[in-house]
């Protein structure tokens, strides 16, 4: 059989389900795969080798006694590493500080557990979650393994990366302005970032308490879905957590054409600053999306103002990222990085009126996308204003003007492959729905993934001739 490493969550759980691959066959392909490819991409901050070999054993074993869990049961995932695996080290892309190994993993974690994931490891991201490049000063840059020197977003690049590279059959992380989709139109990829509330987020080091969301990033929408299953609950132990309204699987909800769907474009947003390449991509994406049936509607949110409500959720996010590091912030300054320790500092002391505006802003933006999505399905946007830039540039300061507006609103949004720039880099298509809407979200963004037919992962990314061991924790 080809490398196994090249299906994606569901045909690789068809294929254990008859008994024709093994998890344990499964867990050694990524195993070496990471071995070969990670010293170049540096994604992972730690792998589990052989605790993912022994839980890829238990899969097998529960397997022939026919007791399968589900379709995740035995499919090798990795986590973002500020979400806490019990036992392991929970760095926040941060620097050395005592009491960061958790006894008890983030409840998200038990959920796929309890699905029956192997765990390969823990991976690199943006430092404190509060970036979009993961150029990380404590454990390095992670690749674009689309093109070498180039970001995979961020904050959750490593995420990104190791899924469009097939370090992983599937990635979690986290998204709190667009932390999620970023990395996903940067790599070629597929990025849910839920509900507000729907996966809970208790485990995970919180950037802000009222904006991070938990989500999955894969090769294709129909594994969203089936990693989403296994996520969404209602926590009674966490206070963010909501209970979705009952509904079928979200890997199953119905697919097809867009017929009857209205896709509402809103005006402000196609003010932002773009690149010509996305600006193109995003056009034939709308062809695409009228020919399956869905009509384009344009919408005028006034008061809304993309950079600045962008602005007013960093700030925030600033705000209560100084209290959720003010302990370590005094106690271990070497934790944290000159630009990391300015943006806390900065919203530790921003004057109480300014935070008060910015509070203000992110409410109505809020506000008026969820009022949008009373008149509209879905919205439609590029993911990002740009394809994946060098490390050697400049962040672009708008990255998360056209992704921050559904963390603001609370609303799920996905981000979908659309075609490439003329340089040969993955550019992303974004649907957002109303609060609890992702089935019809998921639907929607398979429909136009069929039609679309883009090749989700990079063909040129193949293993060295050499290689040398990974580190283990």
């Amino acid at each position: 059989m080809s490398d196994l490493t090249e299906f994606a969550i569901g045909a690789a759980s068809e294929h254990l389900a008859r008994g024709e691959v093994s998890s344990s066959g499964l867990a050694e392909a990524y195993l070496a795969r990471i071995a070969a490819l990670d010293p170049t991409l540096n994604c992972y901050v730690a792998v589990r080798a052989e605790e993912a070999r022994a839980e890829a054993r238990a899969a097998d074993a529960r397997r022939a006694r026919g007791e399968r869990r589900g379709p995740l049961d035995g499919i090798p995932i990795a986590l973002k590493d500020n979400i806490d695996v019990a036992g392991i080290l929970t760095t926040n892309g941060m620097g050395p500080r005592p009491d960061t190994t958790p006894e008890r993993d983030a409840e998200v974690v038990r959920r796929l557990r309890a699905a029956g994931v192997v765990i390969l490891g823990k991976l690199n991201m943006h430092e404190g979650a509060l970036g979009g490049t993961t150029d990380n000063p404590h454990h390095g840059r992670t690749q674009n393994p689309w093109r070498l020197g180039f970001t995979p977003g961020g904050s959750s690049g490593g995420t990104g990366a190791a899924v469009a590279a097939r370090l992983c059959a599937g990635g979690i992380g986290t998204d709190t302005l667009g932390s999620v989709r970023l990395p996903a139109a940067y790599c070629g990829i597929a990025g849910l970032k839920p509900t507000f509330g729907v996966v809970s987020t208790r485990g995970v080091v919180p950037l802000s308490w009222r904006l991070d969301a938990v989500g999955p990033l894969t090769r294709c929408v129909t594994d969203l879905g089936l990693m989403l299953d296994a996520m969404a609950g209602f926590d009674p132990e966490h206070m963010e957590s909501v209970r979705a309204p009952e509904g079928p699987s979200y890997a199953m909800a119905a697919s097809g054409d867009l017929a009857g769907l209205s896709l509402g474009l809103i005006e402000s947003l196609e003010r932002v600053d773009m690149d010509p390449d996305v600006r193109r991509a995003f056009g034939e994406s709308i062809e695409i999306l009228e020919r399956l049936g869905g009509t384009l509607r344009r919408l005028d949110l006034p008061g809304y103002e993309p950079t600045l409500a962008r602005r007013a959720g960093l700030l925030v996010c600033e705000a209560e990222g100084a209290v959720v590091h003010e302990r370590d912030l005094a106690a271990y300054p070497g934790a944290f990085s000159p630009a990391f320790r300015r943006m806390l500092e900065f919203g530790r002391d921003v004057p109480a009126a300014r935070l008060v505006k910015a509070e203000v802003a992110i409410q109505v933006a809020g506000f008026l996308l969820r009022r949008a999505l009373t008149e509209v399905d879905l919205i439609i946007a590029p993911t990002a204003p740009q394809p994946a830039f060098a490390f050697s540039a400049s962040a672009p300061a708008g990255q998360a003007d056209l992704t921050a507006i559904a963390s603001l609103g609370g609303c799920p949004a996905v981000s979908v492959p659309c075609g490439l720039s003329r340089a040969g880099l993955p550019i992303g298509l974004q649907l957002i729905g109303p609060p609890f809407g992702e089935r019809a979200l998921l639907a929607a963004a398979r429909a136009f993934e069929a039609a679309c037919s883009f090749v989700l992962a990079p063909r040129a990314m193949s293993p060295p001739a050499s290689t040398r061991d990974r580190r283990e924790r």
